[in-house]
């Protein structure tokens, strides 16, 4: 799973644009596709045709309530598309949660407990590098950076990649940042030396596709529809499906360390060279263990540590094979909520199960 912000400071530059219909031209593909729309203005909502009436659960929720899941939240747009709408609600989080330790990883959080059986996950940030924006990329391993032909707009990357920086020395928390040319008409003098001018800066960073002006954005958007759907025959269709195809190119060229860091923030056993490692989430727990046929099904099981981001962990060397386990929370006996392989047990419920090959 691939989980890309979509983020400048700067207004007008196309983000939403951007968010909306990579998403469509993903799903095209035949990708399994989100789309939290993470800015309180709820563009990207209004983008598929979707207004507050239509709707009860959003992006707020995921923020506030701890029981409100992704699965709860989301939207339908087509098989394989959804979306996690937004209102102005939004724009009350953070003063919400401005006495709230560790409120930069609310989404982060609200998407580990959530089922997210998805390919990517596209979020739309608001323009500004506030509390919404920092728990965007603190859940995203890349970060998409419209860059519209405007004169404020290199300063615009320059001043979101030192944001960037700040996540990496602050929190040790890195992202990929993928610069993207938007809504650029190639005629003017102008805009062809904004281009060279960011081919020098940014290299490697700098997307191949360019997204080049077209009223068809406009039009897509009024009617409540992506532009591979309004027009599918035209320029920015043909803009989003290289955008769509370039960024999947590049799945067999991911870094170990950004798969390993995704590995890390998911729930449930991974299997390590020399061990399982179990994580959980259950904010509200006292004390959670794990006991199993590794232990003799022990009601003292093995005890697992709190780690700083909230999520309860422990490592256990296991053999090869199949292990049953379950969880014990503060004296009650669950099965892993995060991991979808059970197997029937003899009191009538369910264990956990976990392959070590």
């Amino acid at each position: 799973m691939r989980v890309i912000a979509v983020a400048n400071q700067k207004g007008g530059c196309g983000k939403t644009t951007t968010a909306t219909n990579l998403a469509a031209a993903l799903a095209r593909l035949e990708k399994r596709v989100l789309l939290v729309d993470n800015d309180p203005q709820g563009h990207a909502t209004l983008a598929f045709g979707y207004r507050e009436r239509d709707f009860t659960l959003s992006t707020y929720d995921l923020y506030l309530t701890t029981d409100v899941l992704v699965e709860d939240a989301f939207l339908e747009i087509e098989p394989g598309l959804h979306l996690v709408p937004a209102g102005v609600e939004l724009s009350a989080v953070e003063q919400v949660l401005a006495r709230e330790p560790e409120k930069e990883l609310r989404l982060r959080s609200s998407l580990q407990r959530s089922s997210m059986p998805y390919d990517y996950v596209l979020i739309d940030c608001p323009p500004s590098v506030g509390l919404l924006t920092f728990n965007a990329l603190l859940v995203s391993s890349e970060v998409i950076i419209p860059v519209d032909p405007s004169g404020y707009s290199l300063q615009a990357v320059r001043k979101l990649k030192e944001t960037l920086v700040v996540l990496r020395d602050k929190k040790g928390h890195d992202v990929v940042p993928h610069v993207l040319i938007s809504d650029f008409d190639t005629r003017p003098r102008f805009c062809h030396t904004l281009i060279e001018e960011l081919q020098a800066l940014y290299g490697d960073e700098l997307l191949d596709t360019m997204i080049h002006h077209t009223v068809r954005f406009k039009e897509a958007a009024g009617s409540g529809q992506p532009v591979v759907r309004y027009d599918a025959g035209s320029r920015g269709a043909l803009d989003f499906r290289n955008l769509a195809s370039e960024l999947t190119a590049q799945e067999t060229d991911l870094t170990v360390t950004t798969l390993d860091h995704w590995v890390a923030m998911l729930h449930g056993p991974r299997v390590t060279a020399e061990s399982v490692c179990f994580v959980a989430d259950f904010p509200r727990a006292r004390s959670v263990c794990v006991t199993g046929g590794f232990c003799a099904w022990s009601a003292k099981g093995v005890a697992m540590l709190r780690r700083s981001d909230g999520l309860w962990e422990c490592e256990i060397a296991l053999t090869e094979g199949d292990h049953e386990y379950r969880y014990i929370v503060d004296g009650a006996w669950l099965p892993d909520p995060h991991n979808d392989a059970v197997v029937a047990n003899e009191f009538g419920g369910a264990n956990s199960l976990i392959t070590v090959p």
